[in-house]
């Protein structure tokens, strides 16, 4: 029986919309996928763009999403499992980009060689190409999302010829004060690199720092989201957005996909999507859970899975929140002010990222993290918010599976079946102590450690369909195309061979942005020189041969 419309979800697909094939089918409309999507479009291909989550409103909160999405098996801390782990960023138009606080870092060159640090892992650490491959694309995301920033004070980067889009945040009082016990032992703190514009930029206001950053959509457009800067672009470029659709599984004939099974979240009614090339951008978790649903004669055990590695090697990365308290020593005047408000973060320190006395020789970093919510202090005291984020190792035993039940539609259950290594919390424990000597050096009289939850789900999630040369240790050659088909891509945070320990939100939308291109370049045959979607530049109109090809201006 099918039931009635939502319309957050927007239109169901019409048999004219899936008369014809498509030239790209993208799932997911999140980072990666929106970003997919932007440079297929723009290059002129027929796209669809496939999402499960409905279109955010100002409406939706945070915490509004949260409660209404899908759940997965996890393990819990007394060892038993229950239905109650979290397996997305978000799910809804634009993904996790729509909440995110915007912190966009480039991974350190030493996450695309842990190997060098770590020492040989039972599953390859190392990526199957360099930070110098990454770089053009780091520098392209920068550049479209304008992230606001100051080049070559992170002490950890490798020295870059080119500025940031935009001048730094201003440094709130909740930085400085981290940047001051960081200071006071040696440390170089610097501005967090974000997404958010510090100034007026391409006719989006500057960030006016009126509500926490990361609980609501952004209602001027000041964040660099995944939907204003890549998804509405596509768009208007020509792509197709379904909402409102679950990948349910790609069906395949020999080394080829040739449709993807959807069922609509409020209807229940099932559509098929032809295309000629399929990018699963869904995020690590739901992007495994596909794949293993993909069976068929050809693939019994999923498609991509003859070595049985889809959905190994899952990472969450592990954090932990420490709260710092100060008493100024001003006179109390009992007056307080709101505190929590404007952008997610300002100050960030590395210097701890690979440090001797860390376990394994690596560590993280520490950086500001203001709440999610608001709140009121006296004008006598202060609260700083600051994260420990370090990198998890992956592990075969650590994976995306199927569940033995299913769900109102009747697709299969997902299992996140996860224990962190034990050096992994040695290192967020060496992290979280670094991070009470910064607090204390700053003049914190007390800190309080605040869980993040991590171990039941993330919105860092890695590593369940790696790349690499051999198809015996990796899903996806170093393009991201599955090694056992020839139409298949997987474009998001499930190709990383190591997570790194920053925030990979940048990294995640640079790689998509280098599978799509590589997709154009040699499957297409579609010159797109990645220094001219950097630099805003178009390239001639293709000819009969389709040497290359006009792909416009980029968004303003």
């Amino acid at each position: 029986m099918i039931g009635p419309t939502d319309p957050s979800y927007g239109p169901v697909p019409t048999a004219a919309d899936l008369a014809d094939a498509y030239d790209v089918c993208v799932i997911g409309s999140g980072a990666s996928g929106a970003t997919t999507a932007w440079l297929m479009a723009r290059a002129g291909l027929r796209v669809v763009v496939v999402e499960q989550g409905r279109h955010v409103t100002d409406a939706v909160s945070y915490d509004d999403l949260l409660a209404e999405s899908e759940a997965a098996w996890v393990r819990q801390e007394n060892g038993t499992w229950g239905k109650v782990g979290y397996p997305w960023t978000t799910c809804n138009v634009g993904g996790g980009t729509v909440f995110y606080g915007g912190a966009l870092f480039r991974n350190r060159p030493i996450d695309f060689d842990a190997e060098s640090a770590l020492g040989r892992a039972d599953l390859p650490l190392r990526w199957p190409w360099g930070p110098e491959e990454l770089d053009p694309y780091y520098t392209a995301i920068e550049t479209l999302v304008g992230v606001a920033g100051a080049a070559n004070l992170d002490p950890t980067l490798p020295r870059r010829d080119t500025s940031y889009p935009l001048p730094p945040i201003a440094r709130s009082a909740e930085g400085e004060l981290l940047a001051q016990g960081a200071r006071a032992l040696g440390w170089h703190p610097f501005p967090t690199p974000l997404a958010v514009n510090s100034r007026g930029r391409h006719g989006r206001p500057a960030c006016v720092g009126d509500a926490p950053c990361i609980c609501r959509r952004c209602p001027i457009g000041a964040k660099g989201d995944a939907v204003t800067r890549f998804l509405d672009p596509a768009i208007r470029a020509g792509a197709t957005l379904f909402a409102g659709l679950k990948a349910v599984r790609l069906h395949s004939e020999g080394r080829a996909a040739t449709a993807l099974e959807c069922v609509r979240m409020d209807t229940g009614s099932r559509h098929l999507i032809r295309a000629a090339r399929f990018v699963v951008c869904a995020n690590a978790v739901q992007t495994a859970a596909l794949l293993l649903r993909s069976t068929g004669d050809r693939h019994p055990t999923g498609l991509g899975n003859t070595h049985d590695l889809v959905g190994r090697g899952l990472c969450f990365k592990l954090s932990e929140y420490l709260v710092g308290y100060r008493h100024t020593g001003e006179v109390d005047r009992n007056d307080s002010e709101v505190m929590g408000l404007g952008p997610f973060s300002t100050c960030a320190v590395t210097d701890l990222y690979q440090r001797p006395a860390a376990p394994g020789g690596l560590g993280g970093i520490l950086y500001e993290a203001r709440p999610e919510r608001r709140f009121r202090l006296r004008r006598s005291e202060q609260l700083v918010r600051i994260e420990a984020l370090v990198p998890d190792e992956p592990q075969p035993g650590n994976r995306v599976r199927l569940g033995t039940g299913v769900d109102a539609h009747g697709v299969t259950d997902v299992v996140m079946d996860y224990q962190a290594h034990p050096r992994d919390l040695a290192r967020l424990e060496y992290m979280l102590r670094r991070g009470e000597e910064v607090l204390a050096a700053a003049g914190c009289e007390v800190t309080v450690r605040e869980a993040s939850g991590w171990a039941m789900g993330s919105s860092h999630l890695h590593g369940t369909c790696r790349m690499g040369t051999d198809p015996a240790s990796s899903v996806t050659d170093p393009d991201g195309r599955l090694h056992d088909t020839d139409n298949v891509y997987v474009g998001d945070g499930a190709v990383l061979p190591f997570p790194g320990g920053v925030n990979p939100t940048l990294t995640i939308q640079a790689v998509a942005l280098r599978t799509a291109r590589r997709i154009l370049v040699e499957d297409l045959g579609i010159d797109v020189p990645v220094q001219e979607i950097a630099g805003h530049l178009g390239t001639p109109r293709a000819d009969a041969d389709g040497a290359r090809l006009d792909i416009g201006p980029l968004p303003r």
